[in-house]
């Protein structure tokens, strides 16, 4: 038997149709040529060789069925370039550097610092009295300044006034020690309702930003004595106001306390001589100089 390899035929529809005629023009060329054996003619002579020739070139020109229709594709070499990009971040650290400076300012007697007689005070005044053991508030006394009636302007003279109220007692205005002032001139200011009197004129004023002025007590009006006559005396109420020369504004009169003496007189200070004496609580010729404790 003969094998016969099979194979698939291709798949594009030209190729198979050159196939079958290149067999078609074969079978032809043979049988051409078997009618020429038995034939005479000229022209099956020149026919019978022209179709075989005719198959066998279109046959070979045939695509082979079974031949490989691999197409070797030479191996294309793809270079392939890598770029490597190299990111540098660069972090600044700023340093903030913060500077304090502190200035030291050295406290006065008027801004909360030490404070000894003659010293301008938180209200703008002198300081006459200084006394450390005493209670807090009340270690010094500072003097209005001088033309206190008119802004400190250091040449108006300390204005005059009566005591008042002569016909009555007024309750608790009759303290003499250091400290009593105060509460003396408000005893005063409550029960004698006179405008313009001492106690009034010293409780009404406001100066330096200060509201606490008030009219000095007996003794304390004595310290007073001591700083405007400038006698140089230790503080205390056992040294009487004496010797000395007047500055500050003051003048040689009588200045009233704040401290009664009965219903119709009260106790005022000699700035001439240092003496105490007392007069009609009524008279309106003694000079008053309103003082305040810190």
């Amino acid at each position: 038997m003969l094998a016969v390899e099979v194979c698939e035929l291709p798949e594009t529809g030209g190729s198979t149709l050159v196939v079958i005629f290149g067999l078609f023009m074969l079978i032809a060329g043979v049988i051409v040529t078997r009618w020429v054996q038995t034939s005479a003619g000229r022209l099956s002579v020149v026919v019978a060789p022209l179709v075989l020739l005719g198959g066998l070139v279109v046959t070979p020109s045939s695509t082979d069925p079974c031949s490989s229709t691999t197409t070797i594709v030479p191996p294309t070499t793809t270079t392939t370039t890598t770029t490597s990009t190299t990111t540098t971040t660069s972090t600044t650290t700023t340093t903030s550097t913060t500077t304090t400076t502190t200035t030291t300012i050295a406290l006065t007697c008027a801004s909360g610092g030490s404070c000894v007689v003659g010293d301008t005070g938180p209200g703008g005044g002198i300081v006459f009295y200084v006394d450390l053991n005493a209670p807090s508030g009340s270690r010094h006394l500072e003097a209005a300044c001088h033309g206190w009636s008119n802004n400190c302007d250091g040449t108006t003279a300390d204005p005059i006034a009566e005591w008042g109220c002569k016909t009555q007692t007024i309750a608790g205005a009759d303290g003499l020690d250091i400290g009593t002032g105060e509460q003396n001139t408000v005893d005063i200011v409550a029960g004698c309702p006179t405008a313009g009197i001492a106690a009034r004129l010293a409780d009404d004023l406001v100066l330096g930003g200060q509201i606490d002025w008030f009219l000095p007590s007996y003794y304390e009006i004595n310290e007073l004595c001591k700083y405007a006559r400038n006698t140089g005396q230790a503080a205390g109420i056992a040294t009487q106001c004496a010797g000395g020369t007047l500055r500050a504004g003051f003048s040689a009169d009588r200045y009233w306390t704040s401290t009664e003496r009965d219903i119709t007189r009260a106790w005022f200070k000699n700035m001439d001589n240092g003496n105490y004496n007392v007069n009609d609580k009524d008279y309106a010729l003694y000079p008053v100089r309103p003082v305040r404790a810190f």
